[in-house]
């Protein structure tokens, strides 16, 4: 209902004060969900929803999503995906977005100049599945070793200071973490203070088989 007044005749003060408020509650949903999905994993009830998708809408959406919290950043969001990857594969394509929204997201967030890298690439492919890394790195202001070592603890982040300058609870990666684990797969983390972070995990899903002519 927000983004339907903005869309009407306002003046410039109404307009920010409809956009605060449109940024606040999207900021209060995305509370909510993932503390939603953290309750859900420490009890246990979290499921996954195994289907056929295909991999080119997904990273679309993805690239969607980015390019709104983009903003006027001098930060170019980048998609390399291997060719030899599958067209449709087994898994649950919610839950995989899902991680590449929070760690493409953080990567965007703490990245002020530079690139925001999504990567996806075949490890081993075998008749009816393919084990798929995917690789999330930025040029941002990086991790440093103390941080590193709780960054996947609950309602953590790197400082207080970080989370008043860039907000955010800090569930996000411990909520990927268990999704990723859910999975099959391990969420890695390697960064350094100043020089960016790189995240990633392998994955092994199905093959969608395509239908004979």
């Amino acid at each position: 209902m927000l983004r339907l007044v903005q869309n009407t005749e306002l003046n410039g003060r109404q307009l920010d004060y409809v956009s605060k408020a449109e940024t606040a509650a999207k900021s209060l949903l995305g509370l909510l969900n993932d503390i939603l999905d953290f309750s859900k994993i420490e009890a246990g009830k979290l499921q996954l929803d195994i289907h056929a998708f295909e991999l080119e809408p997904l990273m679309r959406d993805l690239a969607v999503v980015l390019g709104g919290n983009q903003g006027h950043k001098d930060v170019e969001v980048m998609f390399d995906l291997d060719p030899q990857l599958p067209c449709a594969l087994f898994g649950d394509s919610l839950r995989l977005q899902q991680v590449l929204i929070n760690l493409a997201g953080n990567a965007l967030k703490f990245t002020q100049h530079g690139q925001v890298l999504i990567k996806l690439e075949q490890v081993q492919r075998l008749a009816d599945t393919v084990q798929l890394r995917i690789e999330v790195s930025d040029t941002g202001i990086g991790i440093g070793p103390e941080q590193l070592e709780r960054i996947f603890q609950g309602f953590t982040q790197a400082e207080a200071s970080t989370t008043r300058r860039f907000g955010g609870t800090g569930l996000g990666l411990v909520i990927s973490k268990r999704l990723v684990n859910l999975m099959g797969g391990s969420l890695q983390v390697a960064s350094e203070l100043g020089s960016g972070s790189r995240f990633w995990f392998d994955v092994t899903l199905g093959v969608v088989q395509p239908l004979p002519l």
